[in-house]
């Protein structure tokens, strides 16, 4: 059982690690207008990231999501509230 719980996450982090160097060269600039200037080193940094979170950013990718989604909390909220 532990042998494919093993196989298992060695294949999703292979699969994570294909599809994250190609978000990170090709993909990152549809998915974020301010990465589109990114230099190497930052797109060696996200690497890691992406290989984790890869199921993610194939279906904003295949959504067609240009910029990243606006967070929604209590403090956002509350300053909203106060603006007005």
């Amino acid at each position: 059982m532990i042998e494919y719980l093993i196989f298992g996450v060695f294949t999703y982090l292979a699969i994570g690690l294909i599809a994250s160097i190609f978000i990170s060269f090709r993909g990152v600039k549809k998915l974020d207008s301010a990465s589109k200037d990114g230099t190497m080193g930052f797109k060696l940094l996200i690497i890691p990231g992406l290989c984790v979170f890869w199921p993610l950013f194939v279906l904003r990718l295949n959504k067609g999501l240009q910029e990243p989604p606006s967070e929604n909390n209590a403090h956002r909220n509350a300053a909203k509230e106060n603006m007005k």
